[in-house]
């Protein structure tokens, strides 16, 4: 039985492109482990706050506690959004589409789900 190369099925222009790009990213942004790093901080603090806010959504009784308890997350945020939508700051799903980053999220998770359960 002869290994398979998924490369082969892909279109080389687009592996070649992203190649360039992650070249460039590792020269001028991060390295691997390091983006690695900070996409586990982003999910962490994610996980942390959401945790935090549905904990407090969930125990209160009015809106206006509803609403007291978003102000944390919400005032923690704020820089990021401010900048965002100033368009001082912008990430990488912007610019490849959300159906794109959907589109990948979904093929990855299945492939990695795939091989857990086989």
């Amino acid at each position: 039985m002869s290994d398979i190369n998924l490369l082969d099925y892909k279109d080389s222009s687009v592996n070649h492109t992203k190649a360039e790009q992650r070249t460039r990213i590792h020269y001028a942004v991060a390295d691997a482990d390091s983006l690695i790093g900070t996409t586990s901080d982003t999910a962490h603090v994610l996980l942390i706050e959401f945790a935090k806010l549905t904990k407090a959504i969930a125990a209160a009784a009015t809106l206006d506690e509803v609403k007291s308890a978003a102000q944390q997350s919400a005032t923690m945020f704020a820089p990021l959004l401010d900048k965002q939508a100033t368009n001082q700051l912008t990430f990488p799903y912007q610019h490849k589409g959300v159906d794109n980053v959907l589109g990948e999220i979904e093929a990855r998770a299945q492939g990695v789900a795939d091989i857990i359960k086989a």
